[in-house]
């Protein structure tokens, strides 16, 4: 919200976990409020009592409510559905935007952000010498990929297991592991060719759907984690029990949080991530890394052939002996990944520019305000506004 902070008369955080949030948003709806947002939609289901009657407390003030959403639909797609009038659903990858508009019946308007750098350090701030000491960081929740499987076996029909299975093992093939899953194109199709029409069942779909997305999330941080074992960095979070560290020159710190985790990346040459399935935005560590200063080395992007020139030289295909070699060259090579993130970020600083960001959420705010102000005065005659057509 930063970055609307000098349109609006203020911009004010509510904490829903802290002691007299409600006083606190009282206080706030004394005054006119433009919109609110939050990450996932948290809080948009506040109530409120109105002529005796319980309503939205957001969709009866008449404010649009912006819910950010960092992945697929396919998980909790319960969480966005459009239940209030006021919704406006935000992703950051277009994929994710076109699996809501296919799926989902009578969608909340939605948009779709580009990255936006809200942490930003100075690069004249960055300490060069300090960071050639660190150590570079992947700081990346692993988990198994045989253990999603057999859950699989044991617990679902059949015919999903052996659908999962087959489209799993084609998801990770040479031809497929580097490019947009497109999982959902995939499933209605295999199912097509057995004469089923899966399209019809969007549930069904949405379960095997975040299933597959799983499955390759889980391929490709284990790829990532044992190529880099015999390398001195540490690899940092949870469910990693089914790669052994014993012996190896890698660190594993089981601490997953974030707060603690960005100190690391202001110390590291580098950081090394994944991108969670997409193709056409960054990882939001990405932006975490370019509003800090430091490197980031990560699986090659669509979105880096257009923004940027020397992504040759910090991404790598999802293959273990590449991973290995680019992250190694710049283990041994710390001034040169330091300089790496120095440039990377005089690069994409300004891609990372706000006022796209600005302007998309802007006119989605304006648009729904709009529709929830009713019949504007003087409209002509022939117009239905809002019309009972569409509710």
């Amino acid at each position: 919200m930063l970055p609307f902070s000098s349109m609006a008369s203020g911009t004010v955080f509510i904490d829903l976990n802290q002691a007299g949030w409600r006083d606190e948003l009282t206080e706030v709806l004394s005054n006119p409020v433009w919109f609110a947002a939050s990450a996932f939609g948290i809080g948009q289901d506040i109530p409120a009592v109105i002529d005796g009657k319980l309503v939205n407390l957001w969709e009866s003030a008449g404010v649009p409510f912006v819910r950010f959403f960092g992945d697929i639909p396919a998980y909790f797609p319960d969480k966005h559905v459009a239940q209030y009038h006021n919704s406006i659903n935000g992703y950051w990858d277009v994929a994710h935007a076109m699996f809501y508009r296919r799926w989902f019946r009578d969608p909340a308007l939605s948009i779709v952000c580009s990255p936006v750098l809200i942490d930003q350090m100075p690069l004249e701030q960055v300490d060069v010498a300090s960071k050639v000491k660190g150590k570079l960081i992947f700081p990346k929740n692993g988990n198994s990929p045989a253990r999603l499987v057999d859950y699989w076996c044991m617990v679902l029909p059949t015919t999903l297991s052996k659908a999962l299975q087959v489209l799993g093992e084609e998801s990770i093939g040479l031809d497929r592991i580097d490019k947009e899953p497109c999982f959902d194109d995939r499933i209605v199709r295999y199912f097509y060719e057995k004469g089923v029409d899966i399209a019809a069942q969007p549930a069904v779909l949405c379960f095997l759907v975040a299933q597959l997305d799983d499955y390759l999330r889980r391929v490709k941080s284990t790829m990532i984690g044992e190529a880099l074992l015999d390398l001195p960095i540490t690899i940092r979070g949870r469910f990693w029990d089914h790669v052994d560290f014993r012996g190896k020159r890698a660190t594993y710190d089981p601490n997953s949080d974030v707060a603690s985790t960005l100190p690391l990346i202001d110390q590291a040459p580098a950081v090394v991530d994944m991108s969670p399935n997409t193709q056409h935005s960054p990882h939001n560590r990405i932006w975490q890394a370019v509003g800090r200063g430091t490197a980031f080395l990560t699986n090659k992007l669509e979105y880096f052939d257009s923004t940027l020139p020397i992504a040759d030289r910090c991404t790598f295909a999802f293959e273990r002996e590449a991973i290995h070699n680019l992250v190694e060259h710049y283990v041994t090579h710390p001034k040169e990944a330091v300089d790496l993130g120095l440039e990377q970020a005089r690069i994409l600083r300004p891609v990372f520019d706000e006022a796209p960001y600005v302007n998309t959420v802007l006119t989605a705010v304006q648009l729904l305000a709009f529709r929830l102000g009713g019949r504007p005065p003087e409209t002509q005659n022939f117009v239905d506004f809002p019309p009972k057509l569409f509710g």
